[in-house]
């Protein structure tokens, strides 16, 4: 890599999985001997802390603005402070396209949804090619996002995209557990069996499906809970339904936290229902952990865990989910071969592997 510096804009720095994933992006970068700033352009500064205890500069100066005044700022930065670009997320790709020389920035893909999720299909194509067009080349975080921009036609016909995998975070937190987070979760009932989840309480992550499921699950098997991590707009919906399935009090929400390693190690199972996953970094989250995993078999959720791996079920399936669900508590080897099973992949999302592979990217991109 010719220039010893990179920059990062991304929309927010709150906790979510492109977020964290640039954190241990940034780690690595910097222990390769990069200096490594990020600008973000909106939201709280939950992983501004922890940008900066990695020796990372976080830089503030577009957040809460208009998007002209940032294209203003950032243009005046950049002419003082030159420096190639990595852009993550929508709005931030959009941003690097307006302001930086053409081919001077790469942008990742994230997720495998529209460029413009709410807006008319050719105006997010447009955009997102747009995009393409500015840039030197894209990442996409897995094979099925790189399948579902070029199926979508969000990226011309034969456009450079490579796909670079997440890395795990070899050390999820370092953070002592507060004492209401193990209230919250133990709850009286530590030794009954933990189900536990994480993520956005939105459409994407389909918990109707896990409430349905886990309400089976306790017609015959009473002594189990479920933990859920993460907030959203649907959480009254979903605790209207979790109260008109007559298990309100086995599920427990415990909102947003940043003690997701400690969270995981007080679980006996976790669930991932969601209907897609760019990647889904809890499942890594997961593996890290040594956790049993049963999750929905769509979009990007086999390639992290196997296409053989036993634990996915039929996207959707509330039986199905049941199913597992029900054996991982009754059959005591069903949980050992699930770690068994995907100890192995973790191999292909090794952090340092993932530096290279995007210097790579850097370096084909002249940077």
């Amino acid at each position: 890599m010719i220039s010893n510096k990179v920059t990062h804009l991304i929309t927010t720095i709150e906790r979510g999985g492109a977020e964290k994933q640039l954190l241990t992006l940034a780690s690595e970068q910097v222990q390769s001997g990069l200096k490594v700033e990020v600008f973000f352009l909106k939201g709280k500064s939950d992983l501004k802390s922890e940008f900066e205890s990695l020796g990372v500069k976080v830089n503030n100066l577009l957040v809460g603005k208009s998007f002209l005044k940032q294209i203003f700022l950032l243009s005046k930065h950049l002419r003082k402070n030159p420096s190639p670009v990595h852009a993550h997320l929508p709005k931030s790709e959009l941003l690097a396209a307006v302001v930086i020389a053409k081919k001077y920035f790469v942008f990742s893909r994230h997720n495998a949804e529209p460029f413009w999720p709410s807006g008319p299909r050719i105006i997010s194509n447009l955009l997102s090619k747009y995009v393409c067009k500015r840039a030197s080349q894209g990442i996409a975080i897995s094979n099925a996002v790189k399948s579902y921009l070029i199926k979508r036609g969000e990226i011309p016909n034969g456009y450079k995209i490579d796909v670079v995998y997440y890395g795990y975070q070899k050390d999820i937190s370092t953070n002592s557990v507060s004492s209401n987070f193990i209230t919250n979760l133990i709850n009286g009932h530590s030794s009954n069996y933990k189900i536990g989840t994480i993520g956005r309480l939105v459409p994407q992550k389909d918990y109707p499906t896990l409430l349905g499921a886990f309400s089976n699950v306790l017609k015959s098997l009473p002594n189990a809970d479920l933990y859920i991590v993460g907030e959203g707009y649907l959480q009254k919906d979903l605790i209207e339904l979790s109260k008109s399935l007559g298990i309100d009090g086995k599920v427990h929400w415990l909102g947003k936290t940043e003690y997701i390693k400690e969270f995981l190690s007080k679980i006996d199972l976790f669930i991932l229902p969601s209907k897609y996953e760019g990647f889904g970094l809890v499942l890594l989250e997961a593996m890290v952990a040594k956790k049993p995993i049963i999750a929905a078999n769509n979009s990007a959720i086999p390639e992290v865990l196997g296409k053989s791996y036993e634990g996915l079920f039929l996207t959707g399936d509330v039986n199905a989910l049941a199913q597992q669900i029900e054996t991982a508590i009754s059959d005591y080897s069903f949980p050992d071969r699930l770690v068994k099973s995907y100890v192995s992949q973790l191999s292909l999302f090794d952090p340092s592997e993932m530096n290279i592979n995007i210097k790579n990217v850097y370096s084909n991109a002249g940077f």
